[in-house]
């Protein structure tokens, strides 16, 4: 008797699964990384796009730099988004920076009047040099996106501290380009 109530518990499903409950059939990552990026400084001219961009230091100005991200091609419940950024070993210690929606560019991000206007919500958190790869939770951002097929649009902005800057890599000559690890159910 007890054999068959043990068989019956496992047929019905009561028993250990082989899949781990937390993912399913439809659960997935994907890393993508920016379809455009730019960056503009209140300090002069922005020219090409370096290797690492001054963030928050004394003679960076203020400094705002532009992500744009490819639409997700399948509807798909979103549960946590995460923006990755690599930063050079060597600047300051710590600093604040704050991250945003944005409207698309009107042209070219050459100088600080060019610059995409910042939509809501947003959110601040701090960079450090002494990381090597920064995760910061972007969800709430990447929930907020208003249409469907339109491409994800986040700025950077840092003010200028009394420091040396945090410097963040672009990956325009090597190193590692800031990329969206995004996971779905």
């Amino acid at each position: 008797m007890r054999g068959s109530l043990l068989a019956l518990a496992l047929v019905l499903g009561c028993g250990r699964s082989a899949v781990p409950p937390a993912l399913s059939d439809l659960s997935g990552r994907s890393v993508s990384s920016p379809s455009q990026l730019g960056w503009v400084s209140s300090a002069g001219p922005s020219g090409d796009l370096p290797s690492a961009i001054a963030l928050g230091g004394k003679a960076s100005g203020r400094a705002l730099v532009y992500l744009e991200f490819p639409p997700e091609s399948e509807p798909r419940r979103l549960l946590r988004a995460e923006l990755l950024l690599g930063t050079l070993p060597g600047g300051a210690d710590a600093i604040e920076i704050e991250l945003s929606r944005a409207e698309p560019p009107s042209g070219k991000l050459r100088g600080w009047s060019d610059q995409p206007r910042a939509r809501y919500p947003r959110l601040s958190t701090q960079l450090a040099s002494n990381q090597a790869q920064l995760r910061v939770d972007v969800t709430e951002l990447v929930r907020a996106q208003n249409k469907p097929d339109e491409p994800l649009r986040l700025l950077l902005r840092a003010e200028p501290g009394a420091g040396a800057p945090v410097l963040l890599q672009t990956g325009a000559a090597g190193g590692v380009a800031p990329r969206l690890e995004q996971y779905w159910e």
